[in-house]
């Protein structure tokens, strides 16, 4: 009876762990998947217009916002890929600005 009762307050605690630690990973992982939807853009960057790649650099500093506030063991990771593809966006942004300011291309 009491390795029962034992049995029971263990699975419990197990229990309780699990659903603590299974938030804090489908957060991290909503993290992930915003900025995989965003970042995944990259690739096709140059045949963006210009006022998508601006809403994608609004998105980034939102989500910079976001991974900031948060408790994700990968934050560090997720801030140094978004910044890089930040600053990918900013160049796209720039270079095409340049080229509707009438230089040749």
């Amino acid at each position: 009876m009491v390795i029962n009762v034992k049995l029971a307050i263990v699975n419990i605690a197990v229990a309780c762990l699990f659903v603590i630690f299974a938030s804090a990973v489908v957060y991290g992982g909503e993290l992930q998947d915003e900025f995989d939807k965003l970042c995944v853009y990259t690739q096709e960057a140059e045949s963006l217009p210009l006022d998508k790649l601006q809403e994608l650099l609004t998105d980034c500093d939102k989500l910079q916002k976001n991974i900031e506030q948060s408790d994700d063991a990968k934050k560090k990771l997720l801030l140094f890929r978004l910044n890089k593809c930040r600053n990918f966006l900013v160049y796209i942004i720039d270079l095409k600005q340049g080229d509707n300011s009438g230089r040749p291309q």
